[in-house]
Formats: C-alpha cells, sequence, structure tokens
C-alpha cells in the first residue's frame, strides 16, 4: 500500500499545521529495483541517478489584488536530478550520500509576476540532502550518524508519534513521497534484545516544519513573520534533543512506546506592535502503539501525551490610531492524542484505508485558540488503492476531512502512476479543496491543483 500511504501523507503535511503534529515515511521506492553495473575492483560502491520533471497548474486561482503574487495558470516547472552512492565495503559498514537538486523554472517563465522573495527562495532553486551517513552495526547492535529518517509511528497518514523529523507543509497535498518529511543530522544507538529493539537517538540539527512563506498562495498573512528557529546542536549544545524507544513482537503484535524531548515543530506566533513572529518552545512527547493484523486487515492504533505546548491570548489594541493584535503573557498546557487505523486488503489487488484520529487539552481556556486551535480536534482519512495492467498502473483516491462532521472541510487527491519499466515512472493527478472552518483550508480553498510528475532511473 505504499502509493497510497504516501498520498494520505501528502494530504496531511499541512493540514495538521495548527495541530503541531508530525508524521511520514522514510522514501525507500525508485533505487530499490535498480541494478548498477560495476566492476569486480568497485563491487562495494553503488552508484543510482533519478532525473525527474514536475509541474503543477492552478484551476481556481483568482486574480490578485494590486501589488500581491499572480498565482493562477502554471504555478511550478521544476527539473531536478537526485544522484545516490552508496559504499559497503563490508557486512557491517555502509555509507550513503543521497542529495536532490532541483530548479523550478516557473520564475522564468512568468517573469512579470510580482513573486515575493521568501516564496521565490523558498522554491525556486533547491538542495536536499536526504541521507548522508555512516552505520556500523553487529547482530546485537548498531549506530550511525547522519542526515536521515527515522519512522517511529504505526499510523499511515493520521499518526501521531512521527516525532522525530518535520514535515514540509508549505504546500499542502502536493508533495512527492521522497519531500514528505525533512531529514535531520541524528545519532542513533540500537541494541537488538531478541524480538525486541532499543533506540536512543540524539537530533544535532533542529529543522523545523516547513511552512507557507509570505508571497506563496499558501499564506495566511499579509505581512512577513519574523521566524525564530532554534539553533541547532552543535552550535548550542542545550539545543540538542532526543529520545528513546522500545519496540518489538508480542504474540505476533507489533508494540511501541518512546518518549521525546524536542522542540515543537510548528511552534506557535506571537504578536507585537508592527511585528509578527513565530517561536519555537521545548516540550515533550511520551506515548505508545500497536499493529495487530486481523485476517485481511491490519489494526493500528497509537496515544500521546504532550507537555510544554505554549500559547499566549491575543487581544486587539488601538496602536498608531488603529486596531492591531497583541498577544498577551504565555503559558503552557498538556494535550493528548489517539489515533487509529484500519488497513484492509480487497480482492483484486485493491486496498482500503481508513483512520480516525482525536486531538484534546484537557484545561482549554479561549487563550489556546490562536496557537492551539479547538478543544477537541478531530481528523480522518478515507482511502483506496488499485493496481492493475500486469501490476504497472496504480490508481489511488484518497480524502483527508477536519472535524467531527463536514464543516471542517476536506482535501482530496486522485493519481494514476503508472511503472512503464525499471527506468521510467509517471504520475497524473489532482489536488482539490473544499473549504471549511479549519485555518489551512480557509488559505487553500481556491489553490486547486493539476500536477503532474516524470521519474527516470540509471
Amino acid at each position: 500500500m505504499r502509493r497510497l500511504s504516501w498520498l494520505l501523507v501528502a494530504g496531511l503535511s499541512a493540514g495538521l499545521a495548527a495541530e503541531d503534529d508530525p508524521f511520514g515515511e522514510n522514501f525507500e521506492e525508485g533505487f530499490g529495483d535498480i541494478e548498477t553495473d560495476t566492476t569486480a575492483a568497485q563491487s562495494n560502491l553503488y552508484v543510482s541517478t533519478r532525473v525527474f520533471h514536475r509541474g503543477q497548474l492552478n484551476t481556481q486561482q483568482g486574480s490578485p489584488e494590486a501589488g500581491e503574487t499572480d498565482h493562477r495558470g502554471l504555478s511550478s516547472f521544476a527539473f531536478g536530478l537526485q544522484p545516490r552512492l552508496e559504499w559497503r565495503p563490508g557486512d557491517r559498514f555502509d555509507a550513503v550520500v543521497d542529495v536532490r537538486l532541483s530548479r523550478d523554472w516557473v520564475f522564468d517563465l512568468r517573469d512579470s509576476t510580482d513573486w515575493k522573495d521568501p516564496y521565490r527562495d523558498q522554491r525556486e532553486t533547491r538542495v536536499d540532502w536526504e541521507e548522508a551517513l555512516v552505520r556500523y552495526q553487529t547482530g546485537a547492535w548498531a549506530v550511525s550518524t547522519g542526515r536521515q529518517v527515522l519512522t517511529w509511528g504505526f499510523n499511515d497518514a493520521l499518526s501521531i508519534q512521527e516525532v522525530v523529523n518535520a514535515p514540509r507543509m508549505s504546500q499542502p497535498g502536493l508533495y512527492e513521497p521522497e519531500e514528505a518529511r525533512q531529514a535531520r543530522w541524528l545519532s542513533e544507538a540500537r541494541i537488538y534484545l531478541g524480538g525486541w529493539t532499543l533506540q536512543g537517538v540524539v537530533a544535532h540539527e533542529n529543522r523545523m516544519a516547513e511552512q507557507p512563506v509570505y508571497g506563496s498562495d499558501y499564506y495566511p498573512l499579509d505581512v512577513e513573520l519574523d521566524d525564530r528557529t532554534p539553533a541547532h546542536g552543535w552550535d548550542e549544545p542545550a539545543n540538542h534533543t532526543g529520545g528513546a524507544r522500545l519496540s518489538g513482537v508480542w504474540q505476533g503484535i507489533d508494540l511501541a512506546a518512546f518518549g521525546w524531548s524536542g522542540y515543537n515543530p510548528t511552534g506557535h506566533v506571537l504578536f507585537e506592535p508592527g511585528e509578527i513572529r513565530r517561536e519555537y518552545e521545548r516540550f515533550t512527547t511520551v506515548g505508545a502503539g500497536l499493529s495487530v493484523p486481523i485476517s485481511d486487515a491490519v489494526l493500528k492504533a497509537e496515544l500521546t501525551h504532550e507537555q510544554g505546548l505554549t500559547y499566549a491570548p491575543v487581544s486587539m489594541q488601538t496602536v498608531g490610531g488603529q486596531m492591531v493584535p497583541v498577544s498577551g503573557d504565555t503559558a503552557e498546557t498538556e494535550r493528548w492524542s489517539a489515533a487509529f487505523g484500519l488497513d484492509i486488503s480487497l480482492p483484486e489487488d485493491t486496498r482500503l484505508l481508513i483512520e480516525y484520529q482525536l486531538r484534546h487539552l484537557p484545561d482549554y481556556t479561549d487563550a489556546m485558540e490562536t496557537n492551539l486551535g479547538d478543544e477537541t480536534q478531530v481528523g480522518w482519512a478515507l482511502g483506496l488503492e488499485h493496481t492493475t495492467w500486469r501490476d504497472q498502473l496504480t490508481l489511488s483516491g484518497a480524502v483527508l476531512g477536519f472535524g467531527d462532521d463536514f464543516e471542517g472541510g476536506q482535501i482530496t487527491r486522485f493519481s494514476a502512476d503508472w511503472a512503464i519499466n525499471d527506468q521510467w515512472r509517471t504520475e497524473l493527478g489532482y489536488v482539490a479543496y473544499l473549504e471549511g472552518d479549519t485555518k489551512l483550508l480557509e488559505q487553500a480553498q481556491d489553490n486547486d491543483r493539476l500536477y503532474w510528475q516524470v521519474d527516470y532511473f540509471f
């Protein structure tokens, strides 16, 4: 259910921005099917390369206000290269470098558009280190350090336990699989205890969630805010974050429990006269989850508790003859969350995914609304995937909804993924937003997109 899971993850990557919910998985497809010819002297060195093109067409955006960016029509036309190098001189040691370089030529094709600098800087030219790590392992333990992604959750779309790697949220519903989570520099140690694994992780790099910036068609504010990302751990040792996780199989049930101390990846927004800034508080998360196979289905469940979430009341005050929002003193609170999922294998190479998420602030006050949302927040996801045509064509549809009724709004995504052969792969899809009272969809409602992608591996 690889593709369906990623459709839901992509739809969710900004859908939970107001709920501070990181999630996702590492990208494993693409290079796995490529065999690289090497000489005997190079038998421990493996090189693969991905060349890609992707584009987007905004089908709903209206005419911009004076001085605003025109996001109508073609909104992305990117080309990129992603080489991957693996060195495995023996059974115990390996090193990986995987970097993605891309340039979006829409800024040149539409050079008359009033692109704002933060948006152009975020999108035009990108260099993303997906992996850059070294690893040593034996039968009893393993250690690694470098840029990497670690997956801790059980649910595919509505996981509440992906605390290690922050998501990209700048374009909700439009992320390709390899882009949904941001790699960060981690040092990890694992000890294998029979059927159980104990992990310890230290994060040296603080990468917060990538959110829409000023000038983006998803940006919710009228002015640019001051984003105060915490310094990395190698610059400020006290800023290191980390945690531990114990996982294993008992009576055929996958079980896991973890604790994590880190920064809130989406932070909290504070309003001051003449300034809007985003700050990131440290908080702790503990949780447990399980995955149970039942006939042709898998039942999944997760539970977490977050302590130290920061909020501030907002009031309207007169400054210079104008009414402006001003934040009061900050305070801290806690939150309980639960997520459930059912992954069902149907006949004829078809899969159905159903997931539900509930988040609750037990000591709720009206002052929490700006930073933390409603007292109780509900999310749900439905997905259907069907593989046909000699297992080369995968048709997928997914809906991500907000609220216990249909008034919260939804994100819907349809796609057709055609694996032509081991080298060529194409995808065509559409993302639609249904307006609701969720803050995300107030800004995303006019951004329905037709998107496409072509990949070539060699």
